[in-house]
Parts: C-alpha cells; structure tokens; sequence
C-alpha cells in the first residue's frame, strides 16, 4: 500500500481504540437501574398452558425482556403474578424443553401456549431489528461441506446451487440477486468472527474442479450458521453480496461431555443421457461419413464379415458407464469432548471421512483437529484460544465438457463415457474375440476427418493415471487465533481478536501415454503425455479491536461498539508443465521434459478498516440501529476520486441506518381480536462494497513468454487503472413478522431493492495500445424483490408434532450503465449478453422454428448462408429453419436475439417436520422456478456433426426428402450451422427436488455413563420433477455470475442412503 504502510494503519488503529477507552470511568458511572428511585409498577397476570395437552404449565418462568430482575415462577395451577415496571413492553417465557415465548404486556390477564423445543423456534433472546436467519444442530447432518446445509436450509434466505456431485465440491451461493458482473458475487463468510478468503479465483490442474474451502471445516463442528441479508456496511468493502456467519462448538458446560457420531452409506448412480446402442451409432457413424467428400472407401467398423480380423474389435456391446461409474460409500467418524472448571472451558473434537465419488478415482478423504478453549486468566482478564488443523485430498480427474475441441484434448472420463463409439471395448481382445486384460489403445477408427477425432479410453485414463504422484490435491490449512478480553465493568468490555492462519494446496496431474492419443500444442508440437504439479501457499493474517459498552436505564437501551479491522494476505504458487516422460511410470515434473513451462503467482494484499455501531431501543417497542465503516485496500487505484482521503489513502464510506417498531407491544394494538400474537414492523437501508478488484488491475505490469518453445521474453500483460476503486451496492429492505393463533402460524414478508455502482466492468483501449481492455469502475446495476416465509405447527398433541413451512425468493435485476455499451461474452459456445436494460447473464442466440421436411419448403424459405468470402449457400432439407429477425434472406449475427434467461422467477424451500414421542421424520425440498438452462452437454450429444456417440434422441433425425422431425440430417462438419448455438439447446431448468428426509430415534437410555443414544438414516435427492433433459438441473459452470446456468456435463448429484449413530456420555 503506497503512502501509508501496515504498520502506520495499526498504529492509527491502536490510537482510535486508545480513544475509545479513555472514558470507561464515565461511562460505569452512568446508572444501570436505579434502585433507589421510586418506579411506577403494574401487574401482569396469567396462565401458562402447555400447547399440546392445553393443560396448565407449572414451573414456566416469566421474566421482563432484558432486565431478568423482574421476574416469577408460574405456581402449580400455571398461575403467575408479576409486578414491573410500567415502561416494560415485553415479556420472556422459558420453560425447560420448551421454546421462548415473547408477549406484548397487557393489563388483562393473557392465556399464554407454550410450545415444544421440537418445533422451530419463532423468537430469539434478541429482537432482531435487520433481516437475519439462523439455523443449528448439525448432529445428523450427511453433508461432507457446510454449504451443502445452508442451501438445504436456508433455501428461500439465498440461492444455492450444487457445482457438481462430486463429493464436498461445493455451492455457488448468493444472496438478494446478483450484486456484480465481473468480481465475487458470493457472500462474505465469517468463521468465528475471522473473514475467510474463499479462493474462488485459484489455479486447478483438472477440468471442472472447484477450490472449496468450506470443505475444510468439518460439519460437526459447527454450532450455528447465520445470514445476513442487510445491514452488512459494518462488513465495508467485503459486505456487499451478504454475510454467512459460522459458529464453531465451545463449551457450554463444566461437566465432562463426550459426543461421538459415526455415519456411511452409499450414492447411487447419477442418472445418466440416454446414448445409441452399436448397432444405432454404427449406422450414425456410416451416415456421418457418407456427408463428407472423403475418398476413403473401407472402414473396419463397416465390415460385417465375422471372419474379417478386425471384427471383435469392432463389434462390441459396451455400456462405458459401467466402467467408469460405480456405488459409492460414504463413512463420516467424529468425536469431541468438552468441559471445564472455573479456570477454563474447553471443547476438543476430531473427524474422519471418506467420501468415494460415483465417478470412478475421484474421492475425497478429510482429517479434521479442532481445540476451543474459553480461559480466565486474572480478574476480568479473559482469554479464547483456538487451533484447528484440517488436512484434505482428493482423487481427481478432469470432469465435463471441454470449452474447445480443436485446442484441447478430451480427457474426462465421464464425457468420454458418453462419446465413445459403443461397438469398442475398453480392453484388447485376442484373435477368437476373448477379452483380455490388457487395455486397447485410442481409437482411430475416425482418423482422417480432421484434428483430434481419436479419443481416449477412460478406463486407461483411470487406471495409469492413479498414484499419489500422478492425479491428487492435498489441501491442508492450519489456524490459530488468540481472543484476550478485558470487562472493566458488567457494562464494558475490550477486546482484540489475533489470527493467523496457513493453508498449502498441492496438485498433480498427469495424462498416461497409454491408452490416450497423441494430442497436439498449439504452435509448439505433438506430445505423447503430460505431467503437471502446482503448489501453492496462502498466510492469512487478520485482527478485529474493539470496544462495547451497554447502558441501560429504565426504558432506554444502548449499546455502543467502536473497532478497527486489519488483513494481510499473502498468496504464492508455482505452476511447472511438461511433456513426454517415457512411460506411464515416470509422472514427475522435471525441466528436462519437451516443451516444459514454469508459471507462477506471488500477491500480497492488505486491507484496513475502523467501524462503529449503535444499537438502541426504547422500552424495546422502538428499534434504532446505525452504524459506519471505512475501510481502505491496497488493492485501489492511488487516485480513486470516491470516498475519503485520509493519511495519504482513499477509504471508502458505508454508512447504515435500521429501524424497526414491535406494533404488537402498542397500547392501542387488539391483539386478541386480531388473533396476532407479534406484530414487527422494520426498515432499512445501508451500503457496502465489494473488493474483489484483480491485484494488477491498478497496475500496468509485464509478463514473461516463450517465443518458439526457446526464447523468454517480457510482453505487456495489463495496464493499470489508477482510479480503480472498489464496487458499491445501496440496499433497501422494508419488512414485517408476525406470529397469529398462540404462535401457530409464523409469517415473514421482505421487500428490497439493491444498487450497485462502481461496478467492476472492462473498457476498450485504443488500438495504438496493442491491449483490448482494462478495468474500470464504469458499470451499474440494480435488484429488486420480495422474500418470504411461513411456519405451520399443523398438529400438537402429547406425542405427534408436526410442522410444515416454505421459504420463497423472487428476484428480478437489470443492468443499468455499462462504459461501451451492449457485448457478448462466449463461454462454452455461449453467447452471454451483457446488456443495458437486460438481466445479468442471459443467452444471446439464434431461434429456431423446427426442420426442413423438402426441398420445396427450403427452398420457398429462401434463406441463405453466407461465408466469409462471400460464397452463398442455400439451407436444403433436413436443415434447420432459423428465424430471419431482420429478414434480409440471409442468416448470420444480425438475427441473434435473447433466447434464455439462467436467472430464475422464484427459488425457495419446502420442509415437514413429524415426530411421534422419540421418533422423528423430517423431510427438505428445494425448487427453483423460471430459470434457463444451456445444455451444453447436449449440444454436443446431439450435433449430428461429429464421431462422438449420440444421445437416443439422433435416432429421429432427418433422413429423407418428407420426413417431418426436430433433429436436423447428421452431418459431418456442421457446414450450415445446424448446431449452432440456439435456443435448441436452452431448456427449462425448473425443478423441484426432495433434498432430503431423515427418520430418526431417540433411544429411551437413562444411566451415568449414557446420557444419550439417536439412531437414523436419512436419504438424499431422492426424486427430482422437472423437465430438464440434463442429468441434473442444478448447474453453474464457474464461480463468476456469468456462468450460471450453463451445463458443461459435470458429475450430477445421486441418490444417496446413508445410516448412523450418535452417542451422548
């Protein structure tokens, strides 16, 4: 950071907090309540019943919100009594298994329903004046990655979407729409009060692999996660796209508590497309080449001869998913112990799983080490000291659909599964047809039509390249933090958060000789096979000072907090590449291999920022909240013109400001006659920011490269943008809650409407430069929408509860200001529109209006193809019939419109929960609504235009002069564009999908050593309705926004069973 390094930040920091604690002295000596002044008392009285038997509850306590002084004991009758003082709005009531029940203070006597903790709770401690949503008890969660149960649970609070079925890969998860184009939409997630830098943007070796490093922290561990969908300006320029917050398990309990939890079970196959049998692809195949010109006249496929010496080898029924899929298990084993004394508290737990992927060689394995520790040091010194230690690997292969065909070579055995001709088989077979266990070559039977028309046997893929030195990561990150805390009084506190944290990620990758084809480089040569190692290191160094101070007096309640935050992260990493080892059993990287290449990252970024809150409320009826951030990043420009320049830095402002009023506790309210037992009225609006600029983005740079496979040399890799600052989103949120009928029903209504400028976008430079593009702030875009939710206690007796409820989220969002205008981005053979006026990421392509059944139909449609050299091609029968937009004859760019829109109407969640005595049945549903999906995967399945197996689907393609159908003639070459990218290939990608049910029992044990035994099963996406023809409509092809909703054929999620035990002592 120029001008103003980390150590001055700090030690402006330290200032600000020294500051900050000048005056504990007057603020302790300000009164609490003062007991010795005359209160005006009224007496609330009433009945607490037991909302399943409407039987009266004794032993209920009731106490005022916030000041527990004022509180009583309901009598054997469930009677109570209680005198508080007249500015008291509000009452708690607690009864061991029971959930909290908050009422309004009446001067009648109130009936009140206490209702079972195996319900959802409808209130908290707090009343919460900001949009937040909590969730806890992990201890039957299957989920290898925490994200998998925040979309299961939060389905309607933020939209998750499952990268791949791959095991513990991850979600793309956003919350309130998408709030950038070009930098992390994803919300900001805090790991006990640590921000954690999500990697989104790190190198992988292997096609279609994700960094995820949530996969790191082991589920088991975690307590409680929290969303925020507002007031995030706290958060500064890492606050913009929303907040998850994880809390890890600490002690709750001085007594030795041991819990131990074992799960397996198994995923089943995928479903998988449909493919032509031998005999199908054979006449496909045969079809396909009578397209071309070629002079070839004899093909081994073709010949039918038994006799012929190439007929076994060519004459095979082969299924290639059983040789590359599989059932997979799953184990999961953890155990943690907890306790304490009065000198500390403690919880130490550890994990294991295993996790095999239903694609073959791809499993994932974890080892999780975690100690929180809570001590009292001397006084009101105190101190948190945790360490976690979490070591990971993976098998892996590349996975999905390759972006080009010519550039690249199709190494991903789950696609190779699909493509390869049906009638070969993945081992040699001697000369009577016997099949033998050495492995056949790549095929050739289609060389000579073009490059790369030989693939790869998966099986050869999977076998030669498994070893620990050929294709596997190895991430492990270790953590420390240390949280000393002084409480100069009850009201008053100090406290400063240190972390350090060091994470490797090392990755092999290798293509095998054997079994593979010769693949060639571009502009360098042909190589055999490839060996690849990637190491990488990241130290994360993070602190968060601050001071809180509470004061409370009579109706008035205030709390201040006042902090300042500092990060330094430093990530480097070496990439080394190179070719032809000479066998299979040489995988490592050396600079003696043909065309061997060396890459590398090394980048430091710090950021800095103070912040301060406060938090009233009046008689907690009025509810106020503001709060303010500035944070500065190395990552701006030096000349950014927005925010504040401070101490020779640009710091950017987010200033917030939430209300919210409880109606419910209002005189004038009739809450029994409107049957409303809590009424919540709230509003907001707040900005942050978002500080995923690139490193170099602010400046110009060189970049090594090699001329010939020889020379080095420096060629200009970016020019910078001094200006270049962070983006800013504005957020408004209007809400209401209420609970009805003694807490029966449970509503929720959201409305909010966000806008960001500043928006990350890229500009043209002028031709002179020899550079296309470069950073700016010149973007903007808005969202806008509604969420809601709603809970049903459905039926409540002695030993049946049931609950049912739904979570919903609709969105709409626009682009509103791009620097030069309208463009397209391709990805995967997607055109994506980026446009004024239009939504983020929608398909730009051509329509289509079905196939050419005559000559005379085409020709009296007229419409033309025209080459680059101007020769002019009439579309015939069996072509498509593409839409002519501008009708001038001719089909070609001009006529492209928008086909598809990946953002969805509405996305949410659906749940029941059904318990009868011990015995417990709950079920989870996802579903998302009105969202596009580019089958990418498809488009390739049903081409008709190269060797690749076909999907069923082919078997209805156009054969002859009259035949009416929707698939075009095969072709080799596509000379017409009949695959072309068009609405052919986008589909409805909505879906409603039972996530998952679980049924489990508590066993009626009471000893001394066993406290505690809950067996269950639960069984994961056991159905899903949609009318999507991909595997799995759940699909994002990358982390950015622009990849939503395209299908590039990764592994699809499976049925999963999984059984285990959980063990309290």
């Amino acid at each position: 950071m120029k001008k103003m390094n980390h150590i001055q930040l700090i030690l402006c920091g330290l200032a600000l907090g020294s500051m900050l604690l000048t005056s504990p002295a007057a603020y302790a000596a300000m009164p609490e309540d003062k007991a010795e002044q005359t209160e005006q008392m009224v007496t609330v009285s009433g009945v607490a019943y037991d909302a399943a038997t409407r039987t009266p509850l004794a032993g209920v306590r009731i106490a005022a919100h916030g000041n527990s002084k004022y509180s009583v004991m309901t009598n054997e009758s469930g009677s109570y009594t209680l005198n508080v003082p007249e500015y008291v709005t509000l009452l708690d009531l607690t009864a061991p298994g029971y959930n909290l029940v908050q009422m309004a203070v009446s001067d009648k006597a109130q009936e009140v329903f206490m209702h079972s903790e195996r319900f959802a709770q409808d209130f908290t401690s707090k009343v919460q004046v900001t949009d937040v949503s909590q969730t806890e008890d992990f201890s039957l969660s299957t989920a290898l990655s925490v994200d998998q149960e925040i979309g299961s649970r939060f389905g309607g609070d933020l939209r998750s979407i499952t990268r791949s079925g791959t095991p513990a890969m991850g979600s793309a998860m956003f919350i309130g729409g998408l709030n950038s184009l070009n930098a992390n939409a994803q919300p900001l997630i805090i790991l006990d009060g640590v921000f954690l830098d999500q990697q989104y943007s790190r190198d992988a070796l292997h096609e279609g692999h994700f960094n995820n490093v949530l996969s790191s922290i082991n589920v088991n561990d975690i307590d409680k996660v929290t969303v925020m969908k507002n007031a995030t300006a706290l958060y500064g320029t890492k606050g913009a796209n929303g907040v998850i917050i994880i809390d890890t398990k600490r002690s709750t309990s001085m007594a030795t508590r041991i819990e131990a939890n074992v799960m397996a079970g198994v995923e089943f196959m995928p479903d998988r497309p449909s493919m032509m049998n031998a005999s199908q692809y054979r006449m496909y195949a045969s079809e396909l080449i009578g397209s071309t010109d070629t002079e070839l006249s004899k093909f081994k496929f073709l010949n039918d001869d038994p006799d012929y010496y190439y007929y076994h080898m060519y004459h095979n029924e082969t299924d290639w998913d059983d040789y590359v899929y599989r059932e997979a298990l799953t184990q999961n084993y953890n155990i943690s112990v907890q306790g304490g004394d009065e000198v500390a508290d403690y919880n130490l737990s550890l994990g294991y799983a295993n996790a095999a992927s239903t694609l073959d060689y791809n499993n994932f394995s974890r080892i999780n080490l975690r100690f929180n520790t809570d001590i009292k040091l001397i006084g009101d010194l105190s101190t948190r000291f945790d360490v976690a230690y979490n070591y990971n690997t993976r098998n892996l292969r590349d996975d999905g659909v390759i972006d080009d065909f010519e550039a690249e070579t199709i190494l991903s055995p789950n696609f190779l599964a699909l493509i390869k001709a049906p009638f070969l088989n993945p081992y040699r077979q001697d000369e009577n047809g016997e099949v033998t266990s050495f492995l056949s070559p790549a095929d050739d039977f289609a060389k000579g039509f073009g490059l790369n028309t030989s693939w790869a046997n998966p099986v050869a893929i999977n076998q030669y390249g498994d070893a620990k030195n050929k294709n596997r990561l190895e991430y492990s990150m270790f953590n420390i933090s240390i949280a000393p805390r002084y409480d100069f009084n009850s009201n008053l506190y100090a406290t400063t958060l240190f972390y350090y944290a060091l994470s490797n990620n090392n990755q092999r990758a290798f293509v095998p000789m054997t079994g593979t084809p010769d693949f060639y480089i571009d502009g360098v040569g042909t190589s055999q096979n490839r060996a690849s190692a990637l190491n990488a290191k990241q130290e994360s160094l993070f602190s968060d000072t601050k001071v809180d101070w509470t004061y409370r007096n009579k109706a008035h309640y205030l709390n201040l907090i006042g902090g300042f935050r500092y990060t330094n992260d430093h990530y480097v990493s070496a990439l080394q590449e190179g070719h032809n080892t000479g066998n299979d059993k040489t995988p490592n990287v050396s600079g003696s291999l043909n065309f061997s290449d060396v890459s590398g990252v090394d980048e430091t970024w710090r950021s800095f920022a103070y912040y301060a809150n406060a938090d009233y409320n009046y008689k907690y009826k009025y509810f106020v909240q503001g709060g303010l951030s500035m944070e500065t990043s190395s990552r701006f420009g030096r000349d950014v013109e927005a925010g504040l320049k401070l101490a020779g830095v640009h710091w950017g402002l987010f200033p917030s400001i939430q209300t919210a009023w409880l109606l419910s506790s209002e005189d004038f309210f009739n809450r029994e006659a409107l049957g409303i037992n809590s009424l919540k009225l709230s509003a907001g609006y707040d900005v942050s920011g978002n500080d995923d600029v690139a490193i170099t983005a602010s400046r110009t740079s060189l970049s090594a490269t090699r001329f010939m496979n020889g020379s080095v040399g420096l060629v200009l890799n970016n020019i910078g943008n001094t200006g270049i600052q962070w983006e800013t989103t504005h957020r408004l949120r209007v809400g209401l809650d209420l609970t009805e009928y003694n807490n029966i029903l449970a509503f929720s209504l959201n409305f909010f409407k966000s806008y960001t400028n500043n928006l990350l976008t890229l500009k043209s430079l002028p031709e002179i430069t020899g550079e296309g593009y470069y950073w700016s702030n010149d973007g903007s875009l808005e969202n806008i929408g509604l969420d809601f939710g709603v809970r049903f206690k459905l039926l409540n007796r002695k030993n049946w509860k049931w609950e049912l409820g739904a979570n919903a989220t609709a969105y709409k969002n626009k682009i509103t200001a791009l620097p030069d205008g309208d463009y397209t981005t391709t990805i995967y053979g997607a055109n994506v529109l980026t446009s004024v006026g239009r939504a983020a990421g929608v398909f730009y392509g051509y329509e289509t209006d079905g196939v050419y059944a005559t000559q005379q139909e085409a020709e009296e449609a007229g419409l033309t193809l025209v080459s680059t050299t101007g020769e002019v091609t009439p579309f015939a029968a069996g072509d498509m019939k593409f839409v002519d937009h501008v009708q001038d004859g001719i089909i070609n760019e001009k006529d492209m419109v928008v086909i598809g829109n990946p953002n969805p109407d509405v996305y949410g969640n659906l749940y029941s929960n059904l318990s009868y005595k011990r015995l417990s049945l709950n079920m989870n549903f996802n579903y998302s609504f009105g969202n596009d999906i580019y089958n990418y995967q498809r488009s390739q399945l049903e081409s008709g235009s190269q060797f690749f197996n076909q999907t069923t689907a082919l078997n209805r393609r156009w054969i002859a002069e009259g035949h009416h159908t929707d698939i075009p003639k095969a072709t080799f070459g596509d000379p017409m564009g009949n695959s072309r990218f068009s609405d052919r290939w986008i589909e409805d990608g909505s879906y409603l999908r039972l996530r998952s049910v679980t049924l489990s029992y508590e066993l009626p044990v009471n000893s001394v050593w066993l406290q505690g035994l809950t067996v269950w099963a639960t069984a994961n996406n056991l159905f899903t309705l949609t009318n999507y023809l991909g595997s799995d409509p759940e699909v994002w092809a990358g982390n950015s926004v622009l990849y939503q909703g395209i299908d590039r054929g990764l592994t699809a999620q499976g049925r999963s069973v999984l059984m285990g035990i959980k063990i309290n002592l």
